[in-house]
């Protein structure tokens, strides 16, 4: 299969905008459980709260998605899978799951938001949030992965 960068960026845009429904849904039905609002928290790694911290926020999680969907994509090509992308997706997806969740525990050092007491840090593997956010975290990057296999398989 050939790589096809522009497949890889719209599988990435799409996979992470549908990964914030979930995440969202999961905050607005169970509010003591799921407290990570991600497009909060890195819209407040750069500025503070303010009309733009959710549009600065969902650029920068929509810019994530599309350098993960590279990789994901990088990564099918690599270890030449042709096939049933979006079912390697949840091992890619879990991959990229403790990536990121290493770098939420790195967070503390380099967020502004943080620093100033804005925002709570996640924590590695958001464990600083309930049990409940943490398996959310985990599932949606798995889900994510899964969907930038289906669409990237789609888009090709």
């Amino acid at each position: 299969m050939e790589y096809n960068g522009g497949a890889a960026v719209a599988a990435g845009v799409l996979a992470g905008l549908i990964m914030i429904v979930p995440m969202y849904m999961g905050l607005a039905m169970m509010p003591r459980h799921m407290k990570m609002d991600l497009l909060k928290l890195m819209g407040t790694m750069m500025m503070p709260i303010s009309g733009m911290t959710y549009p600065i926020g969902l650029m920068a999680h929509i810019g994530a998605s599309i350098a993960f969907a590279l990789i994901h994509v990088a990564l099918f090509n690599l270890f030449d899978i042709d096939s049933a992308l979006a079912a390697w997706g949840i091992l890619f997806g879990l991959g990229h799951a403790v990536i990121t969740g290493m770098a939420f525990g790195m967070m503390p050092s380099m967020h502004k938001g943080i620093k100033d007491g804005i925002v709570d840090a996640p924590g590695f593997m958001a464990l600083n949030y309930p049990q409940a956010t943490t398996m959310g975290f985990v599932m949606v990057h798995v889900l994510f992965g899964v969907l930038v296999g289906a669409f990237y398989e789609a888009f090709i």
